[in-house]
């Protein structure tokens, strides 16, 4: 039965004294990291995780929240990584929702723990990670683990519950998304399969680790018995003294990151050449920083992952061999690859039929990693998952050679550099100003992020309001990344559709005309 305990316990087995993890100078092996993590599942137990019981993460990349990846379901329970960009009031209704008992915090985010003792009134312990005198109502982990014997492993694994990812939803809540310990581990082999890394690596994690791309690169270093390096938060210069410096071989980076990196002016001072491997997603490559990637860092290979949180997440893999430039225009360099080996990819119509290649309709999945569905929401999850497969509300095609083409989201999304912002829950904000009749919201064009929030908004007669004033009304209530970045003014009423639903479709087509992929 596949388990994260029994994943951890094969890496100290095979790689004991190797490397686990670096963190800020600080280097800690697989045999200590498994000593840690049972220690860290004693206390938890000592606090009063029972079996299933759900342990949310609001920290910022550290060793102990790969440790925490680990040792919550080592004491039995379920982890809830927390989004640290969203504001008080949404991390609350993840909590709520989730029904967590514990939340672990560390010193970024002390202020926000405190508002959520009243707004999530659920949470029984507040658990301070940091390496200070914990504040009055936290329990201080560091303390306890010195006090506490290793714990004996839960034994849960297989089909149980191992984490709930929430995500945006269209109505404006999110949804925890429920992942299992065969799901996620399955997924782990099949991407570090389709990748090529192994033991040898040294994986560089930098994007958050409550988002996948960061913590399934964290599990993948586990289940390799690999190295792995965290990083704080991304800084170019940074990450380009740590690759140098700690030898990284593969980095899990989005096209904003590394459009960064490689335009930096003092690139060309470090040693790069340990660099093997970049895996990115979030949004396909231009042929601009495709060129000036492979021009700085010849040596390197690029895979692109196509994914979604539901889709356990990796679906496809676009391959180093298919980064290429056609002479004639023909690359498959506007695909997101072909599937992963287990997964299974068809497009539907909307009578869920399946439909011929170069045929546009819903890209559906379906495999082992596929997610059992949101956490207690069965309406939705039948929805989504009618027929038997994941409906991933991306539309799109699929060439002779299994090739998958996405060129428009069904699903009201914007993916805004690698971070998911659904448009109804922005316009439920603009919607409440008062100088507003009428709002959509979609993503636009935009060479560094992907895709910009972009607003086109109608006055109510006799009203004004700015676009500075329109973002800073957005700012106030909603997470960064989810704020409109530019507005449009129009004083005719929007297009409708039969159904008066406004077209948005014929909003956004102008923004969108020289571009052949619409997302």
């Amino acid at each position: 039965m596949y388990s994260f305990a029994q994943m951890l316990r094969r890496a100290a087995l095979v790689n004991r004294d190797g490397i686990a993890s670096r963190f800020q100078g600080h280097r800690t092996t697989w045999a200590e990291t498994l000593d840690r993590v049972q220690r860290i599942a004693a206390v938890l137990r000592r606090l009063g995780l029972g079996p299933g019981d759900r342990v949310a993460i609001l920290a910022g990349n550290s060793e102990c929240y790969f440790q925490l990846l680990f040792a919550i379901p080592w004491a039995g329970g379920v982890v809830v990584p927390i989004n640290t960009r969203l504001g008080s009031a949404e991390i609350a209704h993840c909590l709520t929702d989730s029904g967590s008992r514990l939340l672990v915090v560390d010193d970024a985010f002390l202020r926000t723990a405190r508002e959520l003792r009243e707004l999530a009134p659920g949470i029984g312990q507040f658990v301070y990670a940091g390496h200070a005198v914990a504040p009055e109502g936290f329990v201080a982990l560091d303390p306890l683990l010195e006090a506490s014997a290793p714990a004996p492993a839960a034994g849960c694994g297989g089909s149980d519950l191992y984490a709930l990812y929430y995500t945006g939803g269209t109505t404006g809540r999110a949804k925890g998304v429920m992942l299992t310990h065969e799901g996620m581990i399955t997924n782990t082999l099949q991407w570090a399969l389709e990748i090529g890394v192994g033991r040898d690596d040294v994986l560089l994690v930098v994007a958050p680790m409550f988002h996948l791309v960061g913590g399934l690169n964290a599990i993948a270093a586990a289940a390799l018995g690999a190295g792995l390096c965290l990083m704080p938060r991304f800084e170019p210069r940074a990450v380009l003294q740590t690759i140098a410096s700690e030898r990284i071989t593969k980095a899990a980076l989005v096209p904003t990151m590394m459009s960064a990196i490689v335009s930096h002016p003092d690139i060309a001072r470090f040693d790069l050449s340990s660099l093997r491997r970049i895996s990115y997603g979030g949004s396909p490559i231009s042929e601009t920083l495709l060129r000036r990637t492979l021009e700085v860092m010849p040596q390197v290979l690029l895979h692109q992952v196509y994914g979604q949180t539901e889709g356990g997440p990796n679906i496809c893999i676009l391959k180093p061999q298919d980064h290429q430039l056609a002479a004639e225009g023909s690359s498959r360099l506007a695909s997101a690859g072909q599937p992963i080996a287990g997964t299974e990819v068809a497009i539907l119509d909307a009578d869920d039929t399946p439909l011929g290649a170069g045929q546009v309709g819903e890209i559906c999945v379906r495999g082992l990693t596929v997610s059992p569905g949101y956490w207690n929401l069965p309406e939705e999850t039948a929805r989504a998952q009618r027929g038997g497969w994941l409906h991933t509300g991306d539309a799109g095609y699929l060439d002779a050679d299994g090739f998958v083409y996405i060129v428009d989201r069904i699903k009201d999304m914007i993916i805004t550099g690698g971070e998911n912002v659904y448009s109804q829950e922005v316009e439920n904000v603009l919607y409440a100003h008062p100088a507003v009749a009428e709002c959509a919201v979609f993503g636009i064009p935009d060479e560094r992020w992907g895709e910009r929030v972009h607003a086109v908004v109608r006055l109510r007669e006799g009203c004004s309001a700015s676009r500075d004033e329109l973002i800073a009304h957005c700012r106030r209530q909603l997470a960064t990344y989810k704020c409109i970045r530019s507005v449009d003014f129009r004083t005719e009423p929007f297009p409708l559709s039969g159904a008066n639903k406004v077209l948005k479709r014929d909003l956004k087509a102008p923004y969108w005309q020289s571009h052949s992929r619409q997302v």
